[in-house]
């Protein structure tokens, strides 16, 4: 019974974070959905901008919308391609896209880092007012 405490502490914390229950979780989320939302505008503009300068390139894996959908948003949330592309300017863009994957991994990891040094101060404050109260009714 014990070992799913951790398992229940966590779903807690993460539907905190939806609910946004307290500051710290609501910067968290606000954080997240940034994050999410311009990696969705950025993958958007980089689909039709793969698609336009790849699908006509000699020896291009890129025929569609699709496949061109699948290179940019695979190459923007992993760094890794289903595809190569055969232009220069593909190149070029798959670099791009590649410091994007870095600069959201970074900043993913600097939101977390930031939401549990905050929520650690959090419950360190909880625990110091239960802590007073205690103390008080003795």
């Amino acid at each position: 019974m014990a070992s799913h405490t951790p398992v229940r502490h966590a779903g807690r914390e993460i539907m905190a974070v939806v609910c946004a229950s307290s500051r710290t979780h609501y910067h968290l989320r606000r954080r997240i959905l940034v994050i999410l939302g311009a990696t969705a505008v950025f993958a958007a503009i980089c689909t039709v901008v793969v698609y336009l300068t790849e699908h006509g390139a000699y020896h291009t894996q890129i025929h569609s919308v699709f496949d061109a959908f699948l290179f940019s948003t695979s190459q923007l949330l992993t760094g890794s391609s289903v595809a190569n592309p055969a232009s220069n300017l593909g190149k070029v863009l798959e670099l791009v896209f590649d410091l994007w994957a870095i600069t959201v991994v970074a900043s993913l990891a600097g939101s977390f880092g930031a939401f549990f040094h905050a929520r650690g101060k959090e419950l360190n404050e909880e625990m110091e007012r239960a802590e007073h109260a205690l103390h008080r009714e003795a």
